[in-house]
């Protein structure tokens, strides 16, 4: 790092989706710029497809010659960041490598045991201890003082204890009130609150610290939402754990949503059912929200109480019904290989989804994610996972190797029917249901090649109504229309 020249950073990311601006790191810009600790143009932004390589990550990142590099780092990136790091580290040893992220703050000690390139890790909420590292290294002092990182020091590893939560948001820069970074056309992701105050062992939303539920003010919300709606992006990402977790703020800044978004943007949350009531759903369809992701993960009691999720099944189903009827699209989430669950519960869970009929369905194999519960009491349950990201689930005590080997398969297949209508009406006839037809393409598919998926769909409907004695043209001619879609 020179001793004379002003400092120059670079923060990066590789992107899960390449529309996505990077909050992360648009925050810690602004609060950098913003306190005066550096320059609007010393601090330069690099961001990465989903594909991108080390090499395109290392010469980006270096065509700037930069003191610093910070690296925002989650599952689907850390494999890549870290090769970039050691190759950024062989070309230019005086770079500081530092890392935040929810991938390697909850294990920040052993990461850096592991990658020797790696300087520090900020191991948790990030822009107030990075401002401070930037603050060090301004006054050419040294960073033992900064709470909430993990560092090298030679030969030794220290760790400076836990940052102290910051309990206003507001203290926070903006990052939406000046274009810190190139907008157009893209997702912009705006945070209301921080945290959750739910316990799902499988969720690292809480971000480990002892207050587990902050809010921004609302009028800077306000402000920032109406910042973009003039703009042109594609869409507006309310990026809550829980956007609709108080009831009458959800439904204040929906109403202010509805009144001026005139250019009709699309909005995009994640809500829990149980919280949503008539009045909400009206005012989320005059907002314009397009997409909404509800959490259902499983109906099996046992596998509820393994990971402390709860499920007020009659408030839930009314949610459900008022985003039906106000026709607002939702994705209902389901997860495979949660511990507690068998592969009969799983299909208990997975027709309870069907017969709701949402307008998508999806499933996801459980990841083990560092720092969140069912990481630190894997061993106690017996529940056996991946080593490496994305730390996929392989068996615990309710579900072997094998069983969690075909749940990819369902996996697979729900991608390619969990939607079709046609398929769900099939598993309402009498002596079937959708776990059979799922299971039945599952059997049925790897022996068709590589034909196109009407074809294979309308085969398939051929061979299954075949074997079940049902008539199989009103199911072809509904398929032929949505797949061909």
């Amino acid at each position: 790092m020179s001793s004379a020249a002003p400092l120059r950073i670079c923060l990066a990311t590789v992107h899960q989706n390449r529309r996505f601006i990077p909050l992360a790191l648009l925050y810690i810009k602004a609060y950098l710029v913003e306190h005066d600790l550096c320059a609007f143009e010393a601090v330069d932004i690099a961001e990465f497809v989903p594909d991108a390589t080390a090499n395109e990550i290392v010469e980006r990142i270096l065509r700037q010659s930069p003191d610093v590099v910070g690296l925002s780092c989650y599952v689907w990136n850390i494999t890549v960041l870290m090769e970039a790091s050691r190759r950024i580290k062989a070309l230019r040893p005086d770079t500081v490598i530092v890392l935040g992220g929810p991938e390697v703050g909850p294990v920040a000690a052993s990461v850096l045991r592991r990658y020797p390139d790696i300087d520090i890790i900020v191991k948790s909420e990030g822009e107030i201890p990075f401002s401070e590292l930037v603050d060090r290294w301004n006054r050419r002092a040294g960073v033992s003082d900064v709470k909430g990182i993990c560092f090298r020091d030679g030969a030794s590893i220290v760790d400076t204890g836990e940052a102290p939560p910051l309990m206003d948001l507001n203290h926070l820069s903006s990052p939406h009130l000046v274009e810190y970074a190139n907008h157009h056309d893209r997702i912009v992701c705006i945070e209301t609150q921080r945290g959750c105050v739910f316990k799902c062992n499988f969720c690292f939303y809480n971000k480990d610290l002892s207050i587990r539920n902050r809010r921004f003010d609302l009028d800077r919300v306000k402000q920032e939402i109406l910042f973009w709606l003039e703009r042109d992006v594609y869409e507006i990402y309310l990026m809550d754990p829980v956007f609709n977790l108080y009831a009458e703020r959800t439904k204040d800044i929906c109403r202010f949503v509805a009144e001026h978004n005139t250019r009709r943007v699309r909005f995009h949350a994640e809500v829990w059912a149980e919280f949503i009531d008539e009045e909400l759903a009206a005012l989320m369809r005059d907002a314009h929200f397009t997409f909404l992701e509800v959490g259902l993960q499983t109906t099996d009691t046992t596998a509820l109480a393994t990971v402390e999720r709860r499920l007020k099944m009659e408030k839930f189903l009314k949610g459900i019904g008022y985003l039906k009827q106000y026709k607002l699209d939702f994705e209902l989430q389901l997860i495979y290989g949660l511990p507690g669950e068998t592969m009969s519960s799983f299909r208990k869970s997975l027709e309870f989804a069907v017969s709701l009929d949402p307008p998508d369905l999806a499933v996801y194999p459980l990841m083990v994610l560092p720092g969140t519960e069912l990481w630190r009491k894997a061993d106690l349950i017996g529940l056996k996972f991946d080593a490496e990201p994305p730390y996929y689930v392989r068996s615990h005590s309710s579900m072997t190797e094998d069983e969690i080997a075909y749940g990819w398969k369902i996996v697979s297949a729900l991608r390619r029917l969990g939607d079709s209508k046609a398929m769900r009406l099939l598993g309402r006839e009498d002596g079937v249901s959708f776990s059979d037809v799922v299971d039945s393409w599952i059997a049925w598919e790897p022996q068709q090649g590589e034909a196109p998926i009407v074809e294979q769909v309308d085969r398939f409907l051929s061979h299954f109504c075949g074997e079940h004695h049902i008539p199989p043209g009103f199911y072809q001619q509904f398929a032929a229309r949505e797949f061909t879609e």
